[in-house]
């Protein structure tokens, strides 16, 4: 993978801000509602999304 160029990094930046959000409402929210099939499936997708970002950040911290 080449070296991310500082839009990128600004861009992976801001999507893991807002994923991590979502994360922590959906979690809030499942103390008093319960979530769906639905919800439960978009949490996961989220999650993943999550653990690639980190992959693709750490791989360019590595490469510094």
């Amino acid at each position: 993978m080449a070296r991310l160029n500082s839009q990128q990094l600004n861009d992976l930046s801001n999507e893991l801000a807002a994923l991590a959000k979502q994360q922590s409402d959906a979690r809030l929210d499942e103390v008093f509602i319960r979530m769906t099939e639905q919800e439960i499936k978009a949490f996961d997708l989220r999650k993943e999304r999550i653990s690639k970002i980190y992959v693709i950040l750490n791989e360019h911290d590595a490469k510094r």
